[in-house]
């Protein structure tokens, strides 16, 4: 069992007997530590002077949790709605295992990508691909970020991607993001679980969005709805679900080719796999499209691809007779750029996913308008 897996099923209670409630007590103890440690950041960022303000207005996108909500999609629909009333918008990202993130990096101005993915980390390039009008910044330190976007990008709306732990960075909106599927991270806070921070702090959002709501039931829906209505009752909630759009062939995807729509999938039996916070949300997504999945594999979040890894696939798929691999977007980032990957024998294909509101659309899209016309 590799270490992510591991960690879940001792923090899920999986693992049972003396040793699983030695390990949680363990987890437990660090958690409260933890725990100490973000109420006395937060403390420190509730006083105005510690936080910079800039003279455009700032929409954050974020999450309480640990691992995939969607934010990726969501930043990419906050972008869109921004182009769509001519606002020149930068993205704001720390580059999750990006190179070098301790200074600021552009990785694209309007969508002229200028850095690889080995630099900027999967999911900074991933927005630079898909959003043709926006530029994109990677950096650990947001507010030098910011400044490089306003003053010498003329940006007049900043998004900050996975921004709702970072504050030294002021906001005009906090959208938080909650799967639905896996909504509290297990109700404890690192490491015994996987919140960043005590759920009473959905109070300091300014809008909430639950995502995947078609992957669980009406029962849990709504539970989940009461809950978050208890925990922060003036913030307005919407709700999405993860869309299919299509599929491309990894060759079509990286050169922004057509995609094909559902219908086209002829039914060849293929291999799952993927490196995301949540990869049972993706088979959750193939299955629910009509993709036969016939075995899957998962790697670690964020997972670099190598040439023994592509060579593994391939004999996997040899010795159980699938006919093609099928992956994220995220995960193609990295698998494009492994030569390896052009030399299989069966098709690889890219699930392009868009995200859907069922509940609360027009508002949300008229807040957002309303926040980016503020200063």
């Amino acid at each position: 069992m590799k270490g992510e897996q591991l960690f879940k099923h001792i923090i899920s209670g999986q693992m049972e007997g003396s040793l699983g409630d030695a390990l949680r007590n363990g987890l437990e103890k660090a958690s409260k530590v933890y725990e100490r440690v973000v109420e006395y950041r937060n403390e420190r960022y509730n006083h105005p002077h510690r936080v910079l303000r800039m003279p455009v207005p700032v929409i954050s996108i974020g999450n309480i949790t640990v691992g995939g909500t969607g934010k990726t999609p969501m930043v990419r629909y906050v972008c869109e709605t921004l182009d769509t009333a001519q606002h020149t918008v930068s993205v704001l990202s720390r580059g999750y295992k990006a190179d070098n993130n301790k200074k600021p990096i552009v990785v694209s101005r309007r969508g002229a990508v200028d850095v690889s993915s080995f630099i900027s980390g999967d999911e900074a390039w991933l927005l630079a691909k898909t959003l043709p009008n926006a530029n994109v910044i990677i950096g650990s330190k947001r507010v030098e970020s910011a400044k490089i976007a306003v003053e010498d990008m003329q940006s007049d709306v900043l998004v900050l991607d996975d921004g709702f732990q970072h504050r030294a960075l002021g906001r005009d909106a906090d959208i938080v993001l909650i799967d639905a599927s896996h909504p509290f991270g297990y109700g404890a806070v690192l490491p015994r679980g996987l919140l960043r921070e005590p759920l009473e702090n959905l109070k300091r959002a300014t809008y909430i969005v639950l995502t995947k709501t078609n992957q669980v039931d009406s029962e849990q829906l709504e539970a989940l709805r009461a809950e978050i209505h208890s925990l922060a009752p003036l913030v307005p909630v919407a709700e999405t679900i993860h869309q299919t759009v299509g599929f491309q062939t990894l060759e079509e995807w990286s050169h922004n080719g057509p995609i094909h729509d559902i219908s086209d999938y002829d039914g060849t039996p293929l291999l799952a796999i993927s490196g995301i916070g949540q990869p049972s949300s993706f088979i959750a997504n193939l299955e629910s499209y009509g993709f036969t999945v016939q075995d899957m594999m998962s790697f670690g979040d964020h997972h670099d691809y190598s040439e023994d890894d592509v060579v593994k696939l391939w004999q996997h798929c040899f010795k159980t007779g699938i006919q093609g691999i099928i992956t994220t977007e995220k995960d193609a980032v990295k698998l494009s750029q492994v030569r390896a990957i052009r030399d299989l024998k069966i098709p690889v294909y890219v699930l392009v996913i868009g995200i859907e509101f069922t509940k609360g659309e027009e508002d949300f899209k008229s807040y957002v308008l309303q926040i980016a016309k503020g200063k």
